[in-house]
């Protein structure tokens, strides 16, 4: 049958025109239509289950994918960590006293008593903490201001295998920065002109305890040294090693320190505990730092500490010669300094309200 035949004829079943007979045929044909529909929507309502059960696997599938995964994670993590950190462990710690965790240990310490005037490491405060291929060492800094320990702040060194890549510091104001080195020392023959601060230690109370750096006329040995100062509180002594005379500039401070040793013993532990010559541990500490002189220089602020040159300049002539000295004082004990005609420069160092 055709559409337009239908469509006449379902048009005269709503009239009411048909014959009995068509008007059979033509319920017959709906209920045809009605048993085809119900089919259709058994069948769409059947996929969709289907679909609905397609989406509830893969996403089953997904979290079982996902919790394996996770899974894999955290056990390879679980296993590979324990192995790093022992790896990490045994290279630090491989050669009992003389290992890699204790030499760098040892190179702070020295460092900071050789470049740095009368700061010190509390040897007894220093924590280290190992991780996969690092270790972090914290020291705490002091200073000697009368024979007492007056700390001045923390710092923090990070070593990823066997280099230096962080250093940190709460007391320094802009950090391991070129920008805050400070000249406190010229040797007499040096071609520098380092201003005198004098005049900010007597607009002082004349109670008040300070720290000075002063410079020399010429280098002078210890024992002339001890003559001269005595009674004086010498906290470290500037060394006079070839390199001093060469400073030119600014560029030249910059790039290499001063370098000195500690005017009474320091600890125990340390190069200069005085179980030896001064001479002899101030070989000691310039050797260890020439062994490990790519820590040294990592662990400051400076580019170039010359410590080969320094080394094998102390060695020829076997002798020690200081050029400058670090002490402290009241203002009124330090201020009798400018009658002595072996002071060339007076540095103003640290305050320390009393």
């Amino acid at each position: 049958m055709r559409k337009d035949e239908l469509k006449q004829l379902l048009q005269k079943y709503q009239n009411g025109t048909l014959s009995k007979e068509e008007e059979q045929k033509i319920e017959e044909l709906l209920e045809s239509f009605d048993v085809y529909n119900e089919f259709l929507n058994e069948t769409i309502h059947d996929e969709g289950m289907r679909e609905a059960d397609i989406d509830k696997m893969i996403k089953k599938a997904q979290q079982k994918f996902f919790f394996r995964n996770t899974l894999l994670v955290v056990s390879f993590i679980l296993t590979i960590v324990p192995l790093l950190t022992m790896f990490t462990f045994v290279y630090y710690g491989w050669g009992r006293e003389h290992n890699r965790g204790n030499e760098f240990i040892q190179t702070i310490r020295t460092v900071s008593e050789m470049t740095a005037p009368n700061v010190h490491v509390d040897y007894d405060t220093v924590d280290d903490e190992i991780k996969p291929f690092t270790m972090t060492v914290t020291t705490n800094k002091y200073k000697l201001i009368d024979d007492k320990k007056s700390y001045i702040g923390k710092d923090t060194y990070k070593l990823f295998l066997n280099d230096v890549f962080a250093k940190e510091s709460n007391y320094r104001a802009i950090g391991y920065s070129v920008h805050q080195i400070g000249i406190n020392f010229i040797h007499p023959k040096a071609k520098y002109f380092l201003p005198d601060e004098r005049t900010k230690i007597e607009s002082l109370p004349s109670d008040w305890p300070v720290e000075i750096y002063i410079s020399l006329d010429r280098s002078y040995s210890l024992k002339e040294i001890n003559e001269k100062f005595k009674g004086y509180n010498m906290t470290w002594l500037a060394l006079d090693t070839g390199v001093e005379e060469q400073m030119r500039n600014d560029l030249d401070f910059i790039r290499t320190p001063a370098i000195g040793f500690p005017y009474k013993k320091v600890h125990v532990d340390s190069v200069f505990n005085r179980s030896f010559t001064d001479y002899e541990e101030v070989v000691k500490g310039l050797e260890l730092l020439s062994k490990n002189e790519k820590w040294a220089t990592q662990l400051t602020e400076y580019k170039d500490l010359k410590i080969a040159d320094r080394l094998k300049w102390i060695k020829k002539h076997k002798e020690l010669k200081i050029y400058g000295i670090a002490m402290t004082g009241t203002a009124k004990d330090v201020l009798s300094l400018e009658k002595m005609k072996e002071v060339n420069v007076i540095r103003f160092g640290q305050i320390n309200l009393p």
